[in-house]
Order: C-alpha cells, then structure tokens, then sequence
C-alpha cells in the first residue's frame, strides 16, 4: 500500500523513504525486515540501514523473532509508541444546526488516541473561539499526563476556502464570513510549545479515514470524503490533493453577492429548487424542509412536532431522524428526499474522480439507512456504470473525531519524515 506523501513540503528522498517505512512499521504492529522491504518495494539492505537508524533514535525497537520459513528467524520490529505524541483539533463546521462541536484528541505515534476533549459551538466571534481552543488544549494536555516536551505538534483542522498567504480563512456558503487563524496558531504554538499547522477540514477527514486504517477506506488510493455537501477531501492515486493554492475541495459555485441575485437566480433563492451546485448546508435544509411543510399544513409531521415539544421552530435534524425510527411519513420523505440531492452531487463526482470510496460524513452520516439507501440510488441514477461499480459508498468510520484525527496524524506523518 501507499502510503500520504505530503508534497507540501517538499520532502527530499531521505524524508520520503523515513515516512514510507516508518508508517509501514506502524501499520503492521510488529513487523520484519523482510515484510517492510516487500510492502515497500525497497532493497533489505536499504531498509536495514534506515531500520538501524530508527533503532539508535529510539523511535522503532526490536521485539523478538518471527517463525523462520528457513535460516535465520527474522527479529521484529515494533513502532515505539511513547517516542512522542501529537494533538489534533477540529474547529468545528459554522453551521450549527447539527449539533457543532470542537474536537480535540492527542494521539501517541501509532495513532491510539489517547486523550479527547469537546465543547458544543455557538454562534460568536472568532477571538471568543480562540480562547476557548486554547483553554481546551492546555486542559486536555494536562488529562492526558504526557510531558509537555513529548508533544511533538498541534494539527488544526478548519472549515471554507482557506487563503495561506494572508492566513485568512473564508466560509463559502451564504453569509460569508471572513477570519484570520493567525492569532490561533500562534497562542497554541505559545501554550503547547509545539509546532503547528492548519488544513481544510475534509483534507483532513480524507486523510485521517485512509491513515486510521479502519475500513475499506484504508487500502483505497482514490477516495473522496464528503462534509455533507458543503466540501470534500481528495485522495488521488495515494496521495492527497491540495490544489495549486491548497484551496481544493469545495462542491458549491460562488453564490451572488447581496443585492446582485435576480428573480433569474433560482439557484439560490429556494432550497426546493434543486441546483446541486448550491449547498443547503451540512443539514442538506432538511429541518427547514419540515418547518416549511408543516406551516403549510398544520396536520403533518405530528411525530416531529410532538418530539420538538411542539415547537416547529425547536426542530432539529436530530429530531427528523428520531421521527424517522418511529414510522413518521414526512420524516422519512424529507430524509430520502435529502438523501437523493447528495447522491447526485456525489454521482458528479463519482463520474469525474472514478474513486474507490466515498464517504460521508460531518453529522449527516447519523440520518442511518433510509438516508443511505436514498443516497445509493441517487448514485446508481445519475453515475455511469463504469465507474460506479467499483464505488463503495459508506459513512464515516471515525464519527465526530474524523478531522481531529486525521489532524494529529498529519503531525506524525511530518514526525516520521524528520527522523
């Protein structure tokens, strides 16, 4: 397999053999010589050279020996775990309606997650969010008992089109949004005394689902993970993909500005419109879909209403799927119909990436199997057949700590290229 290079940086051959060797020890738990150069497609005597290297270091140690299939029986080797450790935290998506929350996780070399804090999100300003990102980070540093000194860096998973040069980061629905991260990175570096780095959110669920190895995600060189149908992370041909400006990724065009959208502007104007190029927001709009239909007609959706306490304005995308389980029509509507608008933004996808695996997540993965099957015949409508047969289509292994980790492993993958 594979395995993340992270051509950001430029890595010189050195750096690449060190990450492709040492995540294949990684991955394999206990493993010889012999399995990483076959893995790797690299000479044993090379492997043995670096192995030698990673031994002195003491990120890499020998463990005992392997059942011999002739001659000497082969010593293993095994990642050293406590060797450093890295956090990874996900800022959460700006919208709210799904339960938003900020995740934290440290993780030890071999991606264990060993520690993990959230907070739900508000509605505020970003300094206010800073604050508490950083009160967050120094508390789940201090739960998880490692040194300071151990901590080896701090991933930072963000959402929008990300400007790297300004260090500005843009929301990219409606009521854009534009904020520095600047002042976050730099009070985190300050606090945790570690390195930092920040990433598009779905490049990092991307990564961190195919990293994990959990999953028909992990052998898979072309992936896409779908943030509901706001953004997506890209895995072509093993590797991650950025972009030029690192600003890959988004599904939606650019909407109209206000004041310049006309009646001629449909595709912006009303969910029920249809446009698969405008987002509806991670909830794919199916609270306000029931809102909508029960103001119209004060006899549907009595499950719902009775749920939100029969307050339309309380309902929830939590309380659409509970709805769902007990039987409710409309519910159910709502989710299939939600269901088929995301199946035909992913069948475009599908039919212009040609990926192993799609997988959905940021909160809607939760909509469970009306959602999904809904999902899979939207594809199977609208993809062609030569590419859909070899898709698979599945949510998230991770759940809510997906970007977190996928955060944390990006700062181990940089740890093993220094060795």
């Amino acid at each position: 397999m594979r395995d993340f290079v992270i051509k950001e940086e430029k890595l010189n051959e050195k750096e690449r053999r060190n990450l492709e060797i040492l995540d294949c020890v990684r991955r394999g738990g206990e493993i010889s010589r012999a399995e990483i150069s076959k893995v790797t497609d690299l000479n044993i005597v090379t492997v043995s050279n670096y192995v030698s290297k990673y031994i002195r270091s003491r990120v890499v140690f020998e463990t005992g020996l392997d059942i011999s299939t002739g001659g000497r029986r082969p010593e293993l080797l095994k990642l050293n775990s406590e060797y450093g450790y890295s956090m990874g935290i996900d800022l959460g998506s700006p919208h709210l309606t799904l339960g938003a929350s900020v995740v934290a996780v440290i993780m030890d070399l071999s991606g264990k997650v060993i520690a993990r804090d959230k907070f739900s999100k508000e509605n505020e300003p970003f300094d206010k969010l800073t604050d508490k990102v950083v009160d967050m980070s120094e508390r789940l540093l201090k739960k998880s008992g490692i040194p300071k000194d151990s901590l080896k860096g701090t991933g930072v998973g963000i959402w929008g089109v990300l400007d790297r040069y300004k260090g500005m980061v843009r929301y990219a629905i409606e009521n854009e949004k534009i904020v520095s991260y600047t002042t976050l990175l730099s009070r985190l570096q300050e606090v945790l005394g570690a390195p930092t780095l920040i990433e598009h959110d779905a490049t990092l669920a991307a990564f961190g689902e195919r990293w994990s190895g959990l999953g028909a995600s992990a052998a898979s060189e072309n992936l896409i993970f779908m943030c509901s149908d706001s953004s997506c992370g890209l895995v072509i041909k093993g590797d991650l993909y950025f972009g030029s400006s690192k600003s890959a990724g988004e599904l939606n065009l650019n909407p109209p500005y206000p004041g310049e959208s006309s009646s001629k502007d449909k595709c912006w104007a009303s969910y029920d419109y249809g446009c698969c190029m405008r987002s509806r927001g991670l909830d794919l709009g199916m609270p306000d879909k029931v809102r909508s239909r029960i103001s119209n007609d004060s006899s549907a959706g009595a499950v719902i209403l009775k749920l939100a306490g029969g307050d339309a304005s309380k309902i929830r995308f939590e309380t659409i799927i509970d709805a769902a389980s007990m039987g409710d029509p409309m519910a159910t509507e709502v989710l299939e119909e939600g269901g088929e608008y995301l199946g035909t933004k992913i069948a475009f996808l599908v039919n212009l990436f040609n990926p192993e695996v799609v997988v959905i997540g940021r909160g809607v993965e939760r909509a469970g199997d009306v959602f999904f099957s809904a999902v899979r015949r939207a594809v199977k409508k609208w993809a062609y057949d030569e590419s859909l047969k070899i898709a698979k289509i599945i949510p998230t292994s991770l759940g809510e700590d997906v970007v977190a980790i996928g955060a944390g492993g990006l700062v181990i993958q940089s740890v093993f290229a220094k060795v």
